[in-house]
């Protein structure tokens, strides 16, 4: 008869053999786990110059012709429906009154040379890591998101979206359609405005 002490030193020398099988067969697998893949940090801005994008640099009107239903001007109705308003790009109001043209050098990003009288402006499209960009064959889209205020004497929060679309049509027009959505948010409430939307065709020049 077996005392009931050896019982128990068996069963404790069992245990103890399967503890340590499980470390030995944990520790073999941990071995032959691919090695982690390293993924970059998003601190990369889109790029407009993938293969994927069509090409639309070029010159062009600077004015556009709003397509039927859109407005005639550009969020108010002294500011005209140019190429720079509609693609975001700034341009001193005097040189968009007077000039007709308007040079789009199409790079990593969009940008806008405008001449007149021997005045020369250029400015790029600011685009940043959070911004997203897709691109078809014949058609680029853009989505960026800006926020304003947002700190401790301030909490209130003005965001703003800007949805582009530019397509290139059979003529070589590009037709440029433009939806901004803005909203105030605080930590207790949001505050959404009607969208706007704008869309127009601009011939090409060259």
């Amino acid at each position: 008869m077996v005392s009931r002490p050896s019982i128990h030193h068996d069963q404790h020398v069992k245990l103890a053999k399967l503890g340590a099988l499980a470390l030995l067969a944990l520790l073999n697998l941990h071995a032959c786990r691919p090695a982690p893949v390293a993924t970059l940090p998003p601190t990369l801005k889109p790029s407009l110059a993938w293969p994927e994008c069509p090409k639309i640099g070029g010159m062009y009107e600077l004015q556009g012709e709003a397509l039927p239903g859109s407005m005639n001007f550009y969020r108010n109705r002294d500011s005209k429906l140019t190429l720079n308003a509609m693609l975001g790009v700034a341009a001193p109001a005097d040189l968009a009154q007077e000039s007709v043209r308007v040079e789009l050098v199409h790079d990593d990003t969009l940008e806008l040379v405008n001449r007149y009288d021997g005045a020369i402006t250029a400015h790029q499209l600011d685009l940043q890591p959070e911004d997203r960009v897709v691109c078809e064959h014949n058609r680029i889209r853009i989505h960026r998101t800006r926020a304003e205020g947002g700190v401790a004497e301030e909490p209130l929060r003005n965001i703003s979206e800007y949805a582009q679309e530019l397509t290139v049509e059979g003529d070589g027009s590009l037709l440029v359609k433009t939806r901004i959505l803005n909203h105030s948010k605080s930590a207790f409430w949001s505050t959404p405005v009607p969208p706007e939307e704008y869309a127009a065709r601009f011939r090409r020049l060259d």
